[in-house]
């Protein structure tokens, strides 16, 4: 029987809220997120994703369907805002004055989990997609 989406990203869940607070931990500004685009380049590699740098700090990802067809994207943002944080969470900004407030790690992580189950799907779909990170 075919797993379910749910079923599938129950699977991931505790890899993603790792992923999620590493992103969190060490957040980078715009224009600067070298180590975040690292982040996202290891776990692509991991899942055996194919894609590209574009600009400084951009990354595309391309996972092909099985057939030729329509090209959907999904895009995250992976930058941080200029905030100190003080929550005291044992995931906390590890980067004075630089914190996750707007969410961008968890646009991210939500990403690569969509980006994981995608590739392990892609014989379900023609065409293309591809996540802009």
């Amino acid at each position: 029987m075919k797993e379910t989406a749910l079923e599938q990203t129950a699977k991931i869940e505790t890899e993603l809220i790792a992923f999620r607070r590493l992103l969190h931990s060490e957040p980078e500004l715009s224009e600067n997120k070298f180590k975040t685009q690292d982040k996202v380049i290891v776990k692509l590699e991991e899942y055996g994703i194919p894609y590209r740098k574009i600009g400084k700090t951009s990354t595309i990802a391309t996972i092909k369907g099985k057939n030729p067809g329509k090209t959907v994207a999904l895009r995250a943002d992976i930058d941080a805002l200029p905030i100190n944080e003080d929550l005291n969470l044992d995931f906390q900004s590890n980067n004075p004055g630089v914190m996750h407030a707007c969410g961008h790690d968890a646009h991210t992580t939500m990403a690569m989990g969509a980006t994981k189950i995608l590739n392990e799907s892609k014989e379900n779909f023609d065409g293309e997609i591809r996540i802009f990170f």
